[in-house]
């Protein structure tokens, strides 16, 4: 995965628009687009506001890093669940991920 990707993913973790974003951190959302299709580069403000925003490392950003923080942190948390607890928050994973897949991008 590359850069453009990450910043997509980690967007679309947060559930925000490109648009949403761009408000956010008083930028274009054509800007957010570009960057999330790798034909342009966060100067190192509006990165740290993206890192900020997205609850993310920047070496994971570059791809140093395999999981963001958040990530690791409910990783470890759903690990340390019962087997029937584990099988409840998958269960609400799969009943919401419509819900996700009709968010407007």
């Amino acid at each position: 995965m590359n850069f453009g990707e990450r910043l997509k993913q980690a967007r679309k973790n947060k559930r925000l628009t490109q648009l949403e974003v761009a408000r956010i951190i008083g930028i274009d959302d054509t800007t957010i687009s570009k960057y999330e299709n790798n034909k342009s580069e966060p100067d190192n403000e509006t990165l740290n506001k993206l890192v900020d925003l997205y609850n993310i490392k920047v070496d994971w950003l570059h791809g140093r890093e395999n999981a963001s923080t958040v990530d690791s942190k409910i990783l470890a948390g759903f690990k340390k669940l019962s087997d029937k607890d584990q099988l409840y928050i998958l269960d609400l994973i799969e009943r919401l991920e419509p819900t996700i897949a009709t968010k407007k991008e």
